[in-house]
C-alpha cells in the first residue's frame, strides 16, 4: 500500500500523525513510536532496558557503569536517543536521582545537541547536529538540574557526548514539546482501476479523526511506474534504467537521476471531495499530508466510474494577462474527444457519454457571459453565475462529436496574480439505482492556433506593488435624513494581490482636517469589497450638511496604502 511516508506512523488499517500537547514530555511515548537509544564505540549498539533514562519515573535511573559488564558502552560513549518521530521542542531538562545518595551524580562537562531527522538517506552518527548546550572542563556545569529552554526546534534525533571518564547518571531525561509537528506525508502505491482500463476518477472519502486537517493529492498514470530510476553507468553521461529496489542498494557515486514518468501527470489537489486528476488513465496515485498532531485515517476511498465522459479534454485561456481589478473579454477555448463508434460504425460498448454542462471555476470574479460557439457556430445556452463559484453553462444539445471545438467569452475581474480557471465537464447518470453527477477536468493545451499559450492561468499585467483599487462611491450625496431613501454612504473597492486576509479601515473628516468617524471594516481578502458609512461621527451625532472627506486605508506587508475622495451630505 505504500510506496513511502514521512513523519507519519503507519499500520495495514491506519495512517496517522502521533497526538501531542504543548508542554507535554515527549520521553515515556519513545517506545511507543519504536524509537530507541544507543551509543557509538568500537561498534554501535542499541541499549536494551534504557528507557529508564526517559520512563517519566524520577525514582529509576540509567547509569552507563551499570551496562559496561555487558557492553562496550562507557561513562564517555556518545549517547543517541531517537524520539520516533519528528517534534517541536523548545524545552529539554535532565538531573539526576535527587536524593543524598545520588544528587552529586551529575554531568559536569558534556555536550548537547539536536537534528532534525527531516533529511533521509543520512546516516544517524553522520548527521548534522545542531548544538545546544557545551560544558568542557574548564568551564563545567555546576547544578544537578540542567535545563535548556530555547527557540522551537525540529527535533528528532538527541546526541548528548560525556567529555570526562567520571560516575554520572541520569534519572529523568525530559523533552518537551511546543505542540507543534511537522508537515507528515504518506505516498501509496500506484492502484489499478480493476475493470475500467478507461476510469473517470470521481470523489474521494476518508474516515478517521482529524480529517480537516488533511489534505488530499492524487496523480493518474498509463502504467504502474510514476517514477524512473536510473543507474549511471560510468561511461561518460551513459545511464541505464532500473528499478527502485536496485536504485536504493546502488553506492551513492552510482546514483543517477530520478525522474518523474511523463506517462504520469503532476500531483493535483482534491478539492471539494473531489479528484481533480484527469481520467482515461487506468493507475491512480494519492498523496496524504497531515499538518496538525492527532490525526488518524483509517479508511480512504476513491471512486471512479465507467465510461468516461470523453476520451480528453483539452482547454485553454486568452489573453494570459490582465490588469488588477478591471474587467476584461477572456476567451477559453476547449477540443472534446470522444470514444463512441467502432470502426463498422456501430456504438462502442463502453462509449463515451458526452456532455451538455460545463462549470467553469475560478476565483477570478466572472461578471457575464457574453457567447457560445461551437465548433465556430454560434449556439444556444444557458448560464449562471453563482456566487463565488465561477460560472455554469449549459449547451441547448448534448456534445458527443469527436473533435468539438467549443469557445465561450466571458467577462471577468482578477484580484490574484496567477488565478486559475478549471473547465469541468459535467454529466450524470445512474450508479446502483441512485443519480449521481460526474466530471472530468480538462486538462492545459494550446487547442486554438489563433491563441498564444496553451494555459488556463492568468497573470496580472500590473507590475506596481498596489493592493488597494480605487474607491467607487455608489452616489457622491447622500441624506441620511431617516425617510429610508439614500441613507447611506456606500463605497465600493476592489483588494488586490493579498494572499491572506488584511485590516482595512474607513475615515471620514471635515474639510478643516478634523475625523468624524473611523470604521474598522475588519479584515478583508482579495476581492470586491464594499465600506458603509451612516452619517454619524463618533458621538453618534449626524454630521451636517456639507462636503466631506473619506480616507480608506489598507495595511499589507508593503505598506499603508490610502485612497481620498469626497462625499455629500444633505438634508
Amino acid at each position: 500500500m505504500r510506496e513511502s511516508s514521512q513523519l507519519l506512523s503507519f499500520s495495514p488499517d491506519s495512517v496517522w500523525m502521533w497526538s501531542v500537547a504543548a508542554n507535554s514530555n515527549l520521553g515515556p511515548g519513545v517506545g511507543e513510536r519504536s524509537g530507541y537509544l544507543l551509543f557509538s564505540g568500537a561498534v554501535t549498539s542499541f541499549l536494551d532496558r534504557a528507557e529508564v533514562m526517559y520512563d517519566g519515573d524520577p525514582v529509576t535511573a540509567f547509569d552507563p557503569d551499570d551496562w559496561a559488564r555487558t557492553t562496550e558502552l562507557t561513562r564517555t560513549s556518545p549517547l543517541y536517543l531517537d524520539l520516533g518521530s519528528t517534534f517541536g521542542v523548545n524545552h529539554i531538562r535532565f538531573y539526576p536521582r535527587l536524593d543524598e545518595e545520588h544528587k552529586n551524580r551529575f554531568l559536569r562537562s558534556f555536550s548537547l545537541a539536536t537534528d532534525d531527522g527531516l533529511t533521509p538517506g543520512i546516516n544517524l552518527l553522520d548527521r548534522p547536529f545542531k548544538p545546544l548546550l557545551d560544558f568542557y572542563p574548564a568551564n563545567p556545569n555546576r547544578e544537578p538540574l540542567v535545563e535548556a529552554l530555547f527557540p522551537s526546534r525540529q527535533v528528532r534525533y538527541i546526541r548528548l557526548t560525556p567529555r570526562e571518564n567520571l560516575p554520572w547518571e541520569i534519572a529523568e531525561l525530559e523533552i518537551y514539546s511546543d505542540g507543534t509537528l511537522p508537515l507528515g506525508e504518506f505516498i501509496s502505491q500506484p492502484i489499478f482501476s480493476n475493470g475500467a482500463p478507461r476510469p473517470l476518477w470521481g470523489r474521494v472519502r476518508y474516515e478517521g479523526r482529524g480529517e480537516e486537517g488533511v489534505v488530499v493529492q492524487t496523480r493518474t498514470g498509463l502504467d504502474a511506474i510514476p517514477r524512473l530510476f536510473y543507474r549511471l553507468t560510468g561511461v561518460g553521461a551513459d545511464r541505464e534504467r532500473v528499478t527502485k529496489t536496485v536504485y536504493d542498494q546502488l553506492q551513492p557515486e552510482e546514483k543517477g537521476p530520478v525522474l518523474n514518468n511523463p506517462q504520469w501527470t503532476p500531483w493535483q489537489t482534491a478539492t471539494d471531495g473531489t479528484v481533480r486528476s484527469p481520467g482515461n488513465r487506468p493507475y491512480l496515485q494519492f498523496r496524504l499530508l497531515m499538518n496538525k498532531p492527532g490525526i488518524m485515517l483509517r479508511r480512504i476511498v476513491v471512486e471512479y466510474y465507467s465510461p468516461p465522459i470523453a476520451a480528453d479534454l483539452a482547454a485553454e485561456i486568452s489573453p494570459l494577462e490582465a490588469g488588477a481589478g478591471q474587467e476584461t473579454t477572456f476567451t477559453i477555448s476547449m477540443r472534446a474527444q470522444f470514444q463512441r463508434l467502432k470502426s463498422d460504425g456501430s456504438l462502442l460498448k463502453n462509449a463515451d457519454t458526452g456532455f451538455q454542462r460545463l462549470h467553469i471555476r475560478s476565483d477570478a470574479q466572472i461578471t457575464g457571459i457574453e457567447q457560445v460557439m461551437v465548433d465556430d457556430v454560434p449556439v444556444r445556452y444557458t448560464a449562471s453565475l453563482p456566487a463565488g463559484q465561477g460560472a455554469a453553462i449549459r449547451f441547448s444539445q448534448r456534445l458527443v462529436q469527436d473533435g468539438t471545438f467549443i469557445q465561450i467569452r466571458l467577462r471577468a475581474r482578477l484580484f490574484r496574480d496567477a488565478t486559475a480557471f478549471q473547465v469541468e465537464a459535467l454529466d450524470q447518470r445512474v450508479v446502483d439505482g441512485k443519480l449521481v453527477q460526474v466530471q472530468q477536468e480538462a486538462r492545459q493545451e494550446d487547442v486554438d492556433p489563433v491563441s498564444l499559450g496553451g494555459s488556463l492561468v492568468v497573470r496580472l499585467g500590473d507590475e506596481r506593488l498596489r493592493v488597494l483599487g480605487e474607491g467607487r462611491p455608489r452616489a457622491p450625496v447622500f441624506t441620511p435624513n431617516g425617510d429610508g431613501a439614500n441613507e447611506l454612504f456606500t463605497l465600493d473597492f476592489d483588494l488586490l494581490k493579498l494572499t491572506q486576509p488584511v485590516p482595512v479601515v474607513l475615515e471620514i473628516f471635515d474639510l478643516a482636517g478634523h475625523r468624524l468617524r473611523r470604521l474598522e471594516l475588519g479584515r478583508l481578502g482579495s476581492g470586491s469589497q464594499t465600506g458603509v458609512w451612516d452619517g454619524r461621527d463618533e458621538a453618534g451625532h449626524l454630521a451636517v450638511s456639507g462636503l466631506y472627506l473619506y480616507s480608506l486605508q489598507v495595511e499589507a506587508d508593503a505598506g499603508i496604502e490610502h485612497r481620498q475622495g469626497v462625499v455629500g451630505v444633505v438634508y
